[in-house]
C-alpha cells in the first residue's frame, strides 16, 4: 500500500462509518415511528404472540398459555375483529419465557411492547459486551472494539427483531456466551450459555452436538443448562400444559399455520420454496430436514478432527447452521454477528482482512440489507451471498492491498 493510500484510508473509513450510522439511525427512526403509531402494523407484529402468552398466563395460569383458543381471545381484543384459528399468531416458543412475559404484559399493549423491547435491548448490549471482550483479549484496541459494538447494535436483523418483538436477543446472548467461553477457555460457561439458544431448539442442536466430539465440557454444560430449563418449563406447565405445548410444536413443524411463511425464510427451505413454486411443500420440507441432518453430521466430523479451536470454525459452524436449519426468518440473521466478530478477531491475529475494514462489516452489511429491499430478487439473494462470504472467506489470505495488511488495526 502506498503512503498516500495509508493516509487516506482512515479518513475514508471515518466518513463511511459516520455516514453509515447516520443513514441507519434515520432509517430506523422513520420505520419505528410509522410502525408504533400504526395499530395494524404493531398488532400484526410477532410481539402479539408473546403478548397473548403473557396475558393468558396472568388470566388463566401458565399451564394454559399454549391453548390456541385462549391466545385467540387475547389477540382478538387487540386487533378489534374476530379471527379464524388459522389467523392466530401462535405462541410456539419455549415455556421458560412465560414468567418474564407474565411480568411484562399489561392491559396497555404499546406499554407492554416497550417494556419487552427494553429487556431485549439489555440482552443485546450484554451479548455485544461479551463479544467485545473476545476482541480485546485478541489485541483489538478499545476504539476499534467500540466502533464494532456500535455497528453491531445497529445491525439491521437486530433492529428488525426488536421491531417484531421477537425473542432473538436470548438466542444472540446464548451464542455470545458460547463464543466468549470457547475463546477464554471457560468451557462450562460456554455450554451454559449455549443452553440459552434452546429458544431456537433447531439452532441449539446443530451448535451443541459438534461440541460432544471436541469440547465435551461445553456439551455437558449445555446439557446441564438445557436440563435445568426443561425442568423449570415442565414445572410451570404441568401435564396438560406440556401436552398442549407439544401440540403447538407439531403444528409449527407442519409449516402450515399463519405466520410461519416458509416462502420468506432465509434458509435452504426458503430458497427451495421460492425457486420451485411448482413443488409441494412436503418434499421441500423433507429435503430441508435431510440437509439439516447432514449438516449436523458434517460439523461433528469437522470439530472432531480439530479438537483445538481454530480460526474460522465458529464462523463456518454458525453460517452453515443458519442456512441448514428448518426454520429461519430475517430477524434470526442477527446471529451473523457471531461469525463477523470471529472474522474481526482472526483478522487481528492472522493479518488477513484489515481490522479497520473488518469492524465496518456490521454497518456495511446492514446498508446492503437495506438497499437489497429495493427488489425481491436482491432481498432474498444478498443474505445468502453474505453467508457464503462469511463462511468461505480465506482465513490466511494476505494480499498487499488496501483491505489486507499484516497485523494492521
Amino acid at each position: 500500500m502506498s503512503s498516500v493510500q495509508t493516509m487516506k484510508s482512515p479518513g475514508l473509513l471515518r466518513i463511511f462509518f459516520i455516514a453509515g450510522i447516520s443513514s441507519l439511525l434515520i432509517s430506523y427512526l422513520a420505520l419505528w415511528v410509522r410502525f408504533i403509531n400504526d395499530p395494524v402494523e404493531r398488532t400484526g407484529s410477532d410481539f402479539i404472540a408473546f403478548y397473548s402468552a403473557g396475558r393468558v398466563a396472568q388470566n388463566q395460569g401458565a399451564a394454559h398459555v399454549y391453548d390456541p383458543l385462549s391466545q385467540q381471545v387475547i389477540q382478538e381484543e387487540q386487533v378489534g375483529f374476530s379471527l379464524v384459528p388459522g389467523q392466530v399468531l401462535l405462541y410456539n416458543h419455549l415455556p421458560f419465557l412465560i414468567p418474564i412475559l407474565h411480568a411484562i404484559a399489561g392491559a396497555d399493549y404499546v406499554g407492554s411492547f416497550y417494556r419487552w423491547i427494553f429487556l431485549l435491548i439489555a440482552l443485546y448490549i450484554t451479548g455485544i459486551m461479551l463479544l467485545s471482550r473476545v476482541l480485546k483479549d485478541a489485541g483489538v484496541d478499545s476504539r476499534m472494539t467500540l466502533l464494532a459494538g456500535i455497528g453491531s447494535f445497529l445491525f439491521l436483523p437486530l433492529f428488525f427483531s426488536l421491531m417484531n418483538g421477537q425473542d432473538t436477543a436470548f438466542l444472540f446472548l446464548g451464542a455470545s456466551i458460547w463464543m466468549y467461553g470457547l475463546f477464554s477457555g471457560k468451557e462450562t460457561v460456554a455450554g451454559l450459555g449455549l443452553s440459552l439458544t434452546t429458544i431456537r431448539p433447531h439452532i441449539a442442536l446443530i451448535l451443541a452436538l459438534p461440541m460432544l466430539f471436541s469440547h465435551r465440557k461445553v456439551f455437558w454444560g449445555f446439557v446441564l443448562g438445557a436440563g435445568l430449563l426443561a425442568v423449570f418449563s415442565l414445572s410451570i406447565l404441568g401435564l396438560e400444559g406440556t401436552r398442549e405445548f407439544i401440540d403447538i410444536l407439531l403444528i409449527s413443524a407442519g409449516g402450515e399455520w399463519y405466520g410461519l411463511k416458509e416462502n420468506t425464510m432465509y434458509n435452504l427451505i426458503g430458497l427451495l420454496t421460492r425457486a420451485s413454486p411448482w413443488l409441494e411443500a412436503g418434499p421441500i420440507r423433507l429435503l430441508g430436514w435431510i440437509v439439516y441432518a447432514i449438516a449436523i453430521f458434517s460439523l461433528c466430523i469437522l470439530w472432531a478432527k480439530n479438537r483445538i479451536l481454530k480460526d474460522g470454525h465458529i464462523r463456518l459452524t454458525v453460517t452453515l447452521a443458519l442456512f441448514a436449519v428448518p426454520h429461519l426468518h430475517f430477524h434470526d440473521l442477527a446471529l451473523l454477528l457471531i461469525p463477523i466478530y470471529e472474522l474481526i478477531r482472526s483478522s487481528m491475529r492472522s493479518g488477513g482482512l484489515k481490522t479497520s475494514i473488518a469492524i465496518m462489516l456490521p454497518i456495511a452489511i446492514s446498508l446492503l440489507f437495506l438497499i437489497s429491499n429495493a427488489t425481491p430478487f436482491l432481498q432474498y439473494t444478498v443474505p445468502y451471498l453474505i453467508m457464503l462470504v462469511l463462511a468461505g472467506y480465506p482465513q490466511h489470505l494476505k494480499y498487499k492491498s488496501p483491505i489486507t495488511a499484516p497485523h494492521q488495526s
